[in-house]
């Protein structure tokens, strides 16, 4: 992507929302209700490398990598594996084509998984005798959970779901003392969790509802589904299609793994499955399936370890790394390196990726393919050379975070994916008397929006990319 930024919500929330953050637009309580730390984390190198493009662009393998140091982590330690195993699930929880995807925008969620895995090898690891109180072992636990609810509250959910269960398995296991502890020593984090929930607007991200159809909210009727079993159907072809790959590996392990928190991880996610969610989040669920998938791989190909073809000098070990490799460099290279005009054919929406609006046809996009990001950058440009004071541009939510690095916010409107119809409308009778529109040229628009309104007519055009000004 070069200078571009990689990912959707990269471009569509984090560049709006930080910039906002710099110019001192957040209050305290919006603060708490934003699950903040990444927010605070780019903030802070915006403010210090003065660009939030930059501060993106650097942040983003930091994360991943990061990510893939607590997997390992947790496999060494927590699981007591040595550390060429441990590679295995680290690996696949970054090179993988769903985990690549988890990278590409969805910051928070993988800022948060990153403390979610200390939580659990410092649930799980043993520091000397396996039951010494440590006070420094618990409160780094109190800590890093604390940090994955300000971090994401989807993954806040799923860690308190594994904690419970872990508390429930060690009471029953007579293991009173260690349960207790996590109990006191979560419960900063439990009280966090509540008061952001109680701070989110009305209408968070994962909403539960239990109507069907949805109704037509806006953008969110874009993930709503007309019945229930519509709504299975759709997750369990989600499912095979982002881990039949993986599935012959890991069902090998089915029983061999030991692990109870990644065992409940697995069963929390697919019984989350069953709530009808309105938006992206219940997908975005079912993609942390990646994880613990991965550990069930890396204990799959130890099983396989014991069996050989001794007429061919071969292991089912090899011949499993060997497909592991290979399938995972096929897919993540073509997802990564396959333009969104010409996608890898798992990836393309009309041979087999049914679900484009949770796994993209590239990563060499953001709100806008790779393509467009010149022709976007140069159409801002202009209109910034040739606005006068009282002109405003409508932006829809795919070009908000685009004109921001360019205007201040004074001089732009979102319409989020409403018709910019109604936004010119609302700015001619606030006042404007020049009313511009960023978009597309006809023929060619994204976001089931090909064409714009014959209300609009186009005065530039560089590439694909066009600015209109309305004429009531």
């Amino acid at each position: 992507m070069g200078q571009y930024l990689v990912g959707f919500d990269t471009m569509a929330y984090y560049v709006p929302t930080t910039t906002l953050w710099v110019h001192g637009g957040v209050s305290l309580l919006s603060f708490l209700a934003s699950a903040p730390l990444l927010y605070t984390l780019t903030a802070g190198l915006t403010m210090a490398s003065g660009s939030v493009l930059f501060a993106l662009k650097v942040l983003a393998p930091f994360l991943l990598g990061f990510l893939g140091l607590a997997i390992y982590g947790f496999a060494n330690r927590g699981l007591g594996w040595s550390p060429k195993k441990s590679i295995v699930p680290a690996l696949i929880g970054t090179l993988y084509f769903v985990a690549l995807r988890i990278s590409w925008d969805a910051f928070r969620e993988e800022l948060a998984l990153i403390f979610f895995f200390v939580v659990l090898i410092l649930i799980v690891a043993k520091s000397g005798a396996s039951d010494k109180f440590s006070w420094k072992r618990y409160a780094a636990f109190s800590v890093a959970l604390a940090a994955v609810v300000l971090s994401n509250q989807v993954v806040a959910v799923l860690v308190l779901g594994v904690l419970l269960f872990t508390v429930i398995h060690k009471l029953l296991r007579k293991n009173r003392g260690d349960a207790a502890r996590l109990v006191v020593f979560a419960l900063p984090a439990v009280l966090l969790f509540f008061a952001i929930f109680y701070l989110s607007p009305s209408v968070p991200e994962y909403r539960i509802i239990f109507g069907f159809p949805a109704t037509s909210d806006g953008w969110l009727a874009l993930f709503g589904y007309t019945s229930y079993p519509a709504m299975l159907a759709s997750e369990a072809g989600f499912i095979l299609y982002c881990f039949v790959p993986l599935l012959p590996l890991a069902l090998l392990s089915v029983r061999r793994l030991k692990s109870f928190q990644m065992r409940c991880w697995v069963v929390l996610v697919l019984a989350a499955a069953f709530i009808p969610i309105v938006s992206p989040s219940d997908m975005r669920l079912l993609m942390l399936l990646t994880y613990p998938l991965a550990f069930y791989v890396a204990e799959g190909l130890s099983r396989l370890k014991m069996v050989n073809w001794k007429r061919f000098r071969v292991t089912l070990l090899r011949v499993g790394m060997i497909y592991l490799v290979v399938m995972t460099a096929v897919l993540s290279l073509g997802f990564m390196l396959m333009p969104p005009a010409d996608p890898f054919p798992y990836f393309n929406t009309n041979i087999v990726n049914g679900y484009v609006y949770q796994i993209p046809s590239s990563m060499l996009q953001n709100t806008i393919s790779i393509s467009d990001c010149h022709d976007t950058v140069n159409a801002l440009q202009w209109l910034k050379d040739n606005m006068t004071r009282t002109g405003v541009l409508l932006t829809h939510r795919v070009f908000y975070g685009w004109a921001l690095t360019t205007f201040n916010s004074q001089q732009l409107v979102m319409y989020e994916y409403d018709n910019p119809i109604n936004a010119a409308s609302n700015a001619t009778q606030e006042g404007y008397n020049q009313i511009y529109l960023i978009w597309w040229i006809n023929g060619q628009g994204w976001e089931g929006q090909p064409t714009v309104s014959s209300s609009f007519h186009e005065i530039y055009q560089s590439g694909k990319i066009a600015i209109y000004q309305y004429e009531a």
